[in-house]
């Protein structure tokens, strides 16, 4: 698409260009029932609902869950593990008590990564981490530079 094709008036649109990132799309059978989970249970934050679609958000992670149509002939994504990142030991210890009849474990220290973590599923069974980094990161932001 050419810069052109951006200027006219169907693109003419106020939101244009306020992101700079990517999501993730995952297939799912039952769309009510995670969004119900990742909302309420994780925290996630609703960013758009389209026709079959939830994107949600847990600060710059994007994940947008997609119904499928034919449940008898499709398979949910299952592949791959969302790790959920917090600021604090507490945080994570907090997302444990909400999550222990699916975790792993209680949380512990990770020497290794330098990380403070426990493993959950979520409905579907899809790999769930919960961390805290146990040192200082370089900030990330989604906000398109100026």
């Amino acid at each position: 698409m050419s810069s052109a094709d951006l200027s006219s008036p169907s693109h003419n649109d106020n939101h244009v260009g306020q992101m700079l990132g990517g999501l993730v799309f995952i297939k799912t059978r039952d769309l009510a029932s995670l969004e119900k989970f990742y909302t309420e249970t994780i925290g996630m934050q609703l960013w758009l609902e389209q026709p079959n679609i939830t994107i949600l958000h847990h600060g710059n992670m994007i994940l947008g869950f997609h119904q499928i149509q034919n449940v008898d002939e499709q398979e949910p994504d299952l592949q791959g593990m969302y790790t959920f990142v917090y600021p604090s030991l507490e945080q994570v210890d907090d997302m444990h008590a909400k999550l222990q009849h699916v975790a792993d474990g209680k949380p512990r220290h990770n020497e290794r990564y330098r990380i403070y973590q426990f493993f959950a599923k979520d409905p579907e069974g899809r790999d769930l981490e919960f961390q805290a980094f146990l040192h200082p990161l370089k900030e990330v932001s989604s906000a398109v530079p100026k």
